[in-house]
């Protein structure tokens, strides 16, 4: 999932999977540096250096799993699984990866070719003759692969999910009136429904669900024994790490997630630090795993190949190390490198969790890091590369230090904000009656906007999903004031009503990086006015 959060002008994205760092990080010395041989065993000092990381950060819980040369360095944890509660994280604290489940989706889907089930370049449509894509070109000819690498070209549009509730059958159904942000084939749109057509089409193909298919498929033949195949699992889990994220400038656990089911093929997958041993060795030995070959070597030779293309900025090229040009995406994986050193990826950003998961095929390294708040920015990113450069022989870098520096600047931003938000506020009353302004507004893709008139004032709801209360900021617009207060800290934005004469006919605002216009049924189609957008952090 692509997020957008706004602060005084500057845009971090966060995603379920494609985490792009924004700023650019300083290389302290560009030349070629001297490496020494790695060590035999998980370092002591990694230990200090993580634990002194988590009380700097306030980290509640970190956990992570590094494997090499098809053994097991380390499996552990740091911290606890909830703030205020003495539970331990340990190797086996069940964490959201969020999009790391993607490589487990692929992995079905390789495993479906294998048996000949189905094809990668199998038109979706073969499965799901009901799907109707944004254009008839699209619709005949977007295969699996285009949808696992993201190369459809179709917008991403994830508050279509986020705050509607809307369940996999109508995410497909509302995929006909997308944009095309993007020419087909040509680049990466990151698209969490993406895989959910992708999924349904393997689960038609199979006859089957795609929650099945990753169970039957994947986690239980490999042995994973604490890794789940649907989000709702894990609330059933004794030990089981509690999401944390800053609402209202105080790190604060928050409430799971209730959105996943719709794209369970991007994101349904929570897992433990020994259960992530087992997979990273499985892909580092090209689908075998304790002597027994599950995919096939063709197979995972097309999750680890480049299917989309990815030009990296020169911001990300310093702020990762990237020396080769060749970066893209492959299915269910990001294809890059690292210091020169080939390196798969992936990133995981669910609610108030996020992970990092990195395997250098060429050195037989695989790591992966999860955290369990969202107050800790990049600190994985920071984490993986510290410890991929001690297994990689490189001199140590304290790159966590060199992001925990940057970390005032965001709280700078979000007082900020906050005072721009309290002066918005308008002591003056609006000029049409509160009931003039509710009813139904809808839209194909974000609709039904429900307006409606209490008792406090105007409240809004997206369909079924996400209830806010309206507050009035002068002229026909209203700040959006989300009721869940998570909610409300990352998703908070305003509407702005249009007229016709004195009657109120549609709404427009921005949500995340969703850009739409929603109209009461049977209104007259006005230019919508310009949107003002200020999102609280």
């Amino acid at each position: 999932m692509s997020r957008s959060i706004r602060t005084s002008g500057s845009v971090k994205k966060l995603t379920l999977g494609w985490l792009v760092t924004t700023m650019a990080i300083p290389v302290s010395d560009a030349r070629p540096q001297q490496r020494s041989a790695p060590p035999a065993a998980w370092p002591v000092d990694l230990d200090h250096y993580i634990s002194a990381v988590l009380e700097q950060w306030k980290i509640p819980g970190i956990a992570l799993a590094v494997v090499r040369n098809d053994s097991t360095i380390v499996a552990k944890g740091f911290g606890v699984r909830e703030l205020g509660k003495p539970g331990r994280v340990d190797a086996n604290t069940v964490f959201d990866v969020a999009s790391l489940s993607k490589s487990f989706t692929t992995a079905a889907a390789a495993v479906l070719v294998d048996r000949g089930v189905l094809n990668w370049d199998d038109p979706v449509r073969r499965y799901l003759p009901d799907l109707v894509l944004p254009n008839d070109s699209l619709t005949q000819q977007a295969t699996l692969r285009d949808f696992l690498s993201h190369r459809t070209g179709i917008d991403a549009a994830n508050m279509m999910w986020v705050l509607t509730a809307v369940d996999r059958k109508e995410v497909l159904r509302r995929m006909r009136f997308l944009q095309i942000v993007a020419p087909f084939r040509r680049s990466m749109v990151y698209s969490n429904i993406g895989y959910t057509v992708a999924g349904e089409a393997m689960a038609a193909a199979a006859h089957s669900d795609v929650e099945s298919l990753l169970r039957d498929l994947v986690i239980k033949p490999l042995g994973l024994t604490s890794t789940t195949w649907s989000y709702e699992q894990s609330a059933r889990m004794p030990n089981v790490a509690s999401p944390h994220a800053s609402v209202d400038g105080r790190q604060q656990v928050i409430p799971r997630e209730r959105q996943r089911q719709p794209i369970a093929a991007a994101a349904a997958v929570q897992t433990t630090a020994n259960d992530m041993t087992r997979w990273m060795r499985l892909h580092l030995n090209g689908g075998v795993l304790d002597g027994k070959r599950y995919v096939s070597d063709s197979s995972m030779r097309e999750m680890h190949s480049v299917h989309a293309v990815i030009t990296p900025s020169p911001a990300m090229r310093a702020s990762r190390l990237v020396e080769d040009t060749v970066t893209g995406y492959g299915l269910g994986w990001q294809i890059m490198d690292y210091r020169g050193h080939r390196v798969w990826w992936h990133t995981g950003n669910g609610d108030g969790q996020i992970a990092w998961m990195a395997l250098f095929p060429d050195d037989r390294l695989g790591i992966a890091v999860m955290v369990n708040t969202w107050s800790a920015p990049n600190v994985h990113f920071a984490l993986v590369n510290r410890i991929a450069d001690a297994f990689l022989g490189y001199p140590p870098r304290d790159w966590a230090a060199e992001m925990f520096a940057r970390i005032p600047n965001s709280d700078s931003a979000r007082i900020a904000n906050q005072r721009a938000m309290d002066a918005m506020r308008s002591p003056t009353p609006h000029r049409l009656p509160l009931a003039a302004f509710a009813g139904n507004y809808e839209h194909p893709v974000f609709g039904p906007i429900l307006i409606r008139q209490a008792p406090s004032g105007l409240t809004l709801q997206m369909g079924d999903g996400r209830l806010a209360d309206l507050e009035y900021h002068g002229g026909d617009t209203f700040y959006v004031v989300w009721r869940d207060p998570f909610i409300r800290e990352y998703y908070s934005t305003h509407i702005t009503f249009s007229m016709s004469g004195d009657s109120v006919v549609a709404l427009s605002t921005t949500l995340n990086r969703d850009q739409f216009v929603a109209r009461k049924p049977q209104a007259p189609r006005l230019r919508a006015p310009a949107v003002r957008l200020l999102v609280r952090r």
